[in-house]
């Protein structure tokens, strides 16, 4: 039986289904290689006797609804008491990330089936919380998932709903709180390169091109950089019985050669070479992040770097530790682009474009879908921007927010919005800029895709985007987070007084309360891009909304039946 055929039933009996991950050793106490004498461990880390011979593997612990059968009879604990959701916001550069916030009984426990070693303890004692928490401290970071099935079902058939990882654990009274954030909060835990305890072993002259280490441990093999002092020193490579790196090339990165003391702090540096800032993206969460594929949707990113071209590739040279969240969503920013966690629990982005040929929408309307006295409207002043300032071509090892490590600064300025008639204000953005330098390509080519996305960036917000909150029925539940609608509600008007008709918005927040669906909409601009359109598409009047997703050549005022024309992408 499916979750589908269960879901038709008349009676069915919902069960919940976490699975928790944590680390686990994958050898057995006192068998070679692991020498460790006396009273056995718990196969973790922090219960390590031998941790030379420690073998990080994982373990799942499987819990269901306390109020339901146990659906399986396999490993499972009926302790789960209750899963609340925060549902994402996607934003321009940062998300709001989504939480949950899980709630489980606790009960004295035999250490069946937890303590391999069981059999050889003298006493047990202790609830299974307690114990479990006090021997694995490190849960943090490790992953938890959701699942939904009924009484009845395998749990092959049970359907995933959530993936994140532990962000912190609380006890009180007899229960056990684990506030769980997404999988792109994880990147905030972090760092890129990672903090390493690691001296240079010996003094060093500025030509010296073998150097010892008191340890190899973190750094990358067989090649790599490093930095000591102001120096970035690049290897090709790496003697693991002398702690060396070799064929050393000093003052990497334009940098200079310099004599280091011993006992000098060592630190592994992350080099990105030119690459498009999508592929960069998939790099950090696969690979700096370690996040399986299965939760990218990377497809989607493949296809925005496709489409509709012309980026530039990026490169950066991080030598200091640094939140990997914070680079993510600088290129995220720099691409004007949102990132987040789709519900259908994949990792995913999107640019921030108006118009997009071909693209699918959702209708709303206060007829037919808005909930009578649901709404509500935030007129977002936040939103507005009156110009926007790059600075880039930083130094190698200038910090990330000083103005006077960047050779270049450009400027989007929209006048008009400044003026008196207008706002009569100056909104400023900054941005520092580490992806983008001189020297790795045509400077005509770094310089019109500033000058582009400066632009683009200060069309989409010269304006606030005002935001809608509103409920509506289940039978909506299609419209998912990021999807794009056509509205027309008499909740914002036109000049004239006239209901908006057919505006485009698209879903920033998505929360299920009950019988309805919450959402928060976000108005796009009305002025649209101009993209070519293939040879078959008809002339405006008798094209599909789909099709007017295109460019078309304006009337003499400009306008498309009095519609905003289009801007050159």
């Amino acid at each position: 039986m499916t979750y589908a055929d269960k879901l038709a039933d008349i009676s069915r009996t919902p069960v919940t289904l976490v699975v928790i991950t944590l680390d686990y050793c994958g050898r057995t106490f006192g068998v070679s290689p692991c020498l460790a004498t006396g009273s056995p461990c718990y196969n973790t880390y922090p219960t390590c006797k031998y941790k030379s011979a420690y073998l990080k593997q994982s373990k799942d612990y499987k819990f269901t609804s306390a109020d339901a059968p146990l659906p399986f009879r396999t490993n499972e604990r009926p302790y789960l008491k209750a899963v609340r959701y925060l549902p994402c916001e996607i934003k321009d550069n940062l998300t709001i990330n989504a939480r949950v916030t899980i709630e489980f009984y606790d009960e004295p426990d035999t250490d069946v089936g937890i303590d391999p070693y069981v059999s050889q303890r003298s006493s047990i004692q202790g609830t299974f919380w307690k114990k479990l928490l006090i021997r694995n401290p490190n849960y943090k970071g490790r992953q938890v998932r959701i699942y939904e099935g009924f009484h009845g079902l395998s749990e092959a058939a049970f359907q995933q709903k959530w993936a994140g990882v532990i962000e912190n654990i609380t006890l009180e009274k007899g229960t056990v709180k684990i506030e769980v954030v997404d999988l792109l909060k994880s990147l905030a835990n972090i760092e890129v390169p990672p903090k390493l305890d690691i001296k240079n072993l010996n003094n060093i002259d500025a030509t010296t091109t073998t150097i010892t280490f008191t340890t190899l441990a973190g750094l990358d093999s067989p090649s790599g950089y490093v930095r000591i002092g102001d120096e970035i020193i690049y290897y090709t490579g790496v003697n693991t019985n002398t702690n060396q790196i070799t064929g050393c090339t000093r003052g990497y990165f334009s940098t200079v050669a310099a004599a280091h003391r011993a006992n000098s702090k060592v630190q592994k540096v992350r080099y990105y070479p030119p690459a498009n800032g999508f592929n960069i993206l998939k790099e950090m969460l696969l690979t700096d992040a370690g996040i399986a594929s299965s939760y990218v949707d990377t497809a989607t990113f493949d296809y925005w770097r496709d489409w509709p071209g012309g980026e530039v590739n990026f490169t950066a040279i991080i030598s200091e530790p640094t939140k990997l969240d914070k680079l993510y969503f600088e290129i995220v920013d720099l691409l004007d682009c949102k990132s987040w966690i789709a519900e259908d629990l994949k990792i995913t982005i999107r640019r921030n474009i108006p118009n997009e040929p071909e693209r699918p929408y959702f209708s709303l309307s206060d007829e037919a879908n808005i909930i009578h006295n649901s709404t509500s409207v935030d007129l977002n002043e936040k939103s507005r921007l009156t110009r926007i300032l790059l600075y880039w071509d930083k130094t190698t090892l200038g910090k990330i927010d000083e103005i006077k490590e960047y050779n270049r600064l450009d400027i989007a300025v929209d006048a008009d919005a400044e003026s008196a008639n207008e706002y009569g204000k100056t909104i400023e953005k900054k941005i520092f800029c580490r992806w983008l330098r001189s020297g790795y390509m045509q400077e005509e080519t770094l310089q019109q895709f500033i000058k582009n996305t400066l632009t683009r960036q200060l069309f989409r917000q010269r304006n606030a985007q005002p935001i809608i909150a509103l409920d509506v029925e289940l039978k909506d539940s299609d419209i998912k987070t990021g999807s794009y609608c056509r509205v027309s509600t008499d909740e914002v008007l036109n000049i004239d007084g006239t209901p908006l008709t057919n505006e485009i918005f698209q879903v920033v927040k998505r929360d299920f309360k009950g019988s309805k669906i919450s959402l928060k909409i976000l108005k796009l601009p009305s002025e649209r891009f101009c993209f070519i359109s293939p040879n078959n598409v008809p002339d405006y009047d008798n094209a599909s909304d789909a099709q007017r997703e295109y460019g078309y050549i304006t009337d003499n005022n400009g306008l498309i039946n009095d519609k905003a024309g289009y801007y050159i992408w």
